[in-house]
């Protein structure tokens, strides 16, 4: 990791050190709606994610609402394979332990980048070559058609390490594309198995989850997207979404075949920016605030924040562009510089 980044970074740890602890929910608690979150890459506890549970959370309106996070250390100088195998763990024990606890629980799973592979490997299965060939032996997802599984009423991947191309459960202009790591069709069945409950968000110039080359499309999902997903949620929950999320819901369609163009023309804003989200649940419930650092190489830094405040308690190959230059920034070299900023 360059050392500009490095020194921000571990600022920034020093600066917030009781920030970064996971989310945990109340010994006693059950809610009608529960979330679980995977961040990115180097992203503190919730991560960006917070801006989505915020929505989610005022999308089911009266529903009681909470979240945790999915528990693995994502550290950039972990090893890439082992932090993902952790995360995997982790959650489908966290997710068996929640709904042994609260068995009518409806439950929400989402990931972002790195996350979002940890939950497609919780879904789908896992397993294969990865960054540095560092490699991770096949496992199994859940049984959509059987407990915790079928008590997934929504799942959601934004910037997929592993997107593949075509699924009928991608949304976004990525759609089409694959990823850095698509996933064998082994996989694939497995995640399809989810498909009726599941979106995969990618946006075409977004360099991890469709080989494009703008780091802001990679930055920017829950700046575009929370309201419509929280809508989607919502609508998966069945609850009466507020009237807030109707219009996000039915205006989904247009929004998402427009915001890429937009969030391009103003993603820059969110490139070199460090991103603050703050959640909080019942009061039986941990409230953590994590600060989210997107150090750039070599670039200055500007700072903005939002709240989130939820109610109550080898498959490498096959990414566009992979194999070529983009301008005089190699793909290795561009990956390297998102997960930094990530």
């Amino acid at each position: 990791m360059h050392s500009s980044s490095s020194a921000i970074l571990s600022a920034a740890a020093a600066l917030l050190p009781a920030l970064t602890r996971a989310q945990s929910t109340g010994a006693d608690t059950c809610t009608d709606v529960h979330t679980f979150l995977a961040r990115g890459n180097n992203e503190p506890y919730p991560g960006r994610q917070g801006k989505l549970v915020d929505a989610i959370c005022s999308a089911v309106g009266s529903s009681t609402c909470d979240y945790e996070d999915i528990v693995f250390d994502n550290a950039l100088e972990t090893e890439y394979c082992g932090a993902v195998e952790a995360g995997r763990v982790a959650g489908r024990n966290q997710i068996a332990a929640y709904h042994k606890k609260c068995p009518d629980t409806k439950l929400v799973i989402s990931g972002y980048s790195q996350g979002a592979q940890v939950v497609g490997d919780i879904l789908g299965g896992g397993g294969g070559t990865f960054f540095q060939g560092c490699t991770i032996d096949s496992s199994d997802g859940l049984d959509a058609d059987s407990e915790p599984g079928n008590k997934i009423v929504a799942a959601m991947l934004f910037g997929d390490t592993r997107h593949t191309a075509a699924q009928s459960y991608n949304v976004l202009d990525g759609a089409p594309d694959n990823g850095l790591f698509p996933r064998t069709g082994a996989q694939l069945a497995g995640l399809n198995s989810f498909s009726s409950v599941l979106r995969s968000y990618c946006q075409a110039e977004d360099p991890i989850c469709a080989g494009g080359d703008t780091v802001a499309d990679h930055l920017n999902y829950f700046d575009v997207y929370s309201d419509a997903a929280g809508g989607w949620v919502a609508s998966m929950v069945g609850a009466t979404p507020s009237s807030t999320a109707t219009s996000s819901t039915a205006s989904q369609t247009s929004t998402m075949s427009s915001a890429s163009t937009s969030a391009s023309k103003s993603g820059s804003s969110t490139t070199g920016e460090a991103s603050t989200t703050t959640g909080s649940t019942s009061a039986t419930t941990a409230a953590p605030s994590s600060t989210t650092t997107d150090a750039d190489v070599g670039s200055s830094e500007s700072s903005s924040s939002s709240t989130a405040t939820p109610t109550g308690g080898d498959q490498s190959g096959g990414a566009r562009g992979l194999q070529c230059t983009i301008g005089i920034v190699s793909m290795t070299t561009l990956v390297s510089i998102v997960f930094s900023f990530i």
